[in-house]
């Protein structure tokens, strides 16, 4: 009998929420009114603002439950308590921009609540399979939502598809919330960590401000291209939740870590492989006004081996927080060290990606940051120590010469479509599937991790005997 398992299920939801994306980001771009998508705009940027305030309580959540899940209720109360102070930046914030509406405000308290709710972080230690199954609810939510958009586009239909979808997982463990003194205590201690937290993620924000000083508009838009070409890793996204609760709660983490990597780093293979042999494909399919420009397609090309350095930096971030005994980070953590190495670094970082750019174009920027998200997570590998050495030799490496392989093989690949989006995609197909499988090929020839993984999900499928 055939068991699709939590991390099958999360990469098939993965790529589910992929095209219910698209779809949906297409029908509230065309069909909201320019005053609409001001407010959505600016709804949007507070909302991101007061996230980040709510990161101060949530991102210790799944730590926290990992070892005690009994204390559901006290980090529900800690939450909904959050929520409120976050709230109040995202009213100062619109208010800031003269885009006062009642209506909206009551619907960003309601999805802060929804965020700061605590179900996720359990589901994703205790019952992984169920959150994987609540995904495909959520985005079934958002495809409906597309065409109730259609019927009335509006700002507050949009944010009403979101708390629609924020539910599922939502009602899925419910309890009554209680304010602990102790638990805030606790809480509290990991602000500084979340503080250098939000200090590195501004670092990419400086990167491509220098991208801008570098290049201008162009290289600007070229960046932009290149940010959407790496949503295209969305399906690998799917299945960190469930790795980082399986770390949290597993006594073989390095086991852990190496098969799900192998996952993880596979798709990441597969999108980076299409950017080595196809790079005018992603082009065609996100800017086709843009086919005849040389600069662009090398960018794409070179930006294969910068996605996988994002992935493998992903994978190395995560185990490194994972196998972090401590419920809330120090400074004086690992964790903590290699966010403090990410600010110390950054004028290097952003130097290098202004020079490169500077003087090589967007080939340039993209060289830049396969070196950046490399040292990243050379540092993260060398931070996690001896005990976690077979993540290179038996994952990051394999991964790295497999792309290698990829660059340099020549692959015959089938014409497609250069037409509509539709159309683009589909007569591609038959290469992505070749892609994905000499991907699968070479990983798991040169991976012991990827082996292991792609045994165990044959004999769920029934295809391996155990």
């Amino acid at each position: 009998m055939v068991r699709l398992g939590s991390r099958s299920l999360a990469v098939l939801g993965g790529v589910y929420a992929l095209v219910a994306s698209v779809i949906y980001t297409l029908v509230v771009t065309r069909r909201l009114p320019a005053e609409e998508l001001a407010v959505l705009t600016v709804f949007n940027s507070g909302y991101a603002i007061a996230l980040s305030i709510l990161g101060y309580v949530t991102s210790w959540y799944p730590r926290v439950l990992a070892k005690e899940p009994e204390r559901f209720s006290e980090l529900a109360g800690a939450g909904v308590l959050a929520s409120f102070l976050a709230w109040v930046s995202l009213a100062v914030y619109i208010a800031v921009y003269g885009k006062f509406d009642a209506a909206v405000l009551a619907l960003g308290l309601t999805l802060l609540i929804l965020s700061a709710w605590p179900a996720g972080a359990y589901l994703s230690i205790y019952r992984q399979r169920t959150l994987a199954l609540l995904g495909y609810v959520s985005q079934t939510a958002k495809l409906a939502g597309a065409f109730i958009i259609r019927l009335s586009p509006a700002v507050s239909t949009v944010l009403l598809i979101n708390v629609a979808m924020s539910l599922p997982t939502t009602l899925a463990k419910l309890a009554k919330p209680r304010i602990h003194l102790a638990t805030l205590r606790q809480l509290i201690r990991g602000a500084p960590y979340q503080t250098l937290y939000l200090f590195s993620a501004l670092i990419g924000g400086l990167a491509t401000y220098a991208v801008f000083v570098a290049g201008g508009d162009l290289l600007l838009s070229y960046n932009y291209v290149l940010f959407q070409i790496g949503k295209s890793v969305y399906p690998a996204l799917s299945i960190v939740p469930l790795m980082y609760g399986s770390l949290l709660a597993e006594a073989n983490k390095l086991r852990r870590a190496l098969l799900d990597g192998a996952v993880l780093l596979y798709l990441y293979l597969v999108a980076a492989a299409v950017m080595a042999k196809s790079p005018e494909w992603y082009v065609t399919l996100l800017r086709p006004s843009e086919l005849g420009s040389v600069p662009l397609i090398e960018a794409v090309w070179l930006n294969g081996a910068a996605l996988l350095a994002s992935g493998i930096l992903l994978h190395a971030d995560t185990v490194l927080k994972g196998a972090e005994e401590k419920t809330v980070f120090t400074l004086r953590d690992k964790p903590a060290k290699a966010l403090m190495l990410d600010i110390a670094s950054a004028p290097f970082t952003i130097t290098l990606t202004y020079l490169l750019a500077k003087a090589h174009g967007a080939p340039g920027m993209a060289i830049a940051f396969t070196i950046s998200g490399s040292l990243a997570a050379a540092y993260r590998l060398w931070l996690l120590g001896r005990g976690y050495l077979p993540l290179l030799t038996k994952l990051y490496l394999p991964a790295a010469a497999a792309l290698a392989l990829i660059y340099a093989a020549p692959i015959p690949l089938l014409p497609y479509v250069r037409g509509g989006a539709l159309e683009t995609i589909l007569t591609y197909l038959p290469n992505a599937l070749l892609l994905g499988g000499l991907s699968l090929a070479l990983l798991a020839a040169s991976s012991p991790a990827a082996r292991e993984a792609l045994s165990t999900s044959l004999r769920r499928l029934g295809i391996l005997r155990r």
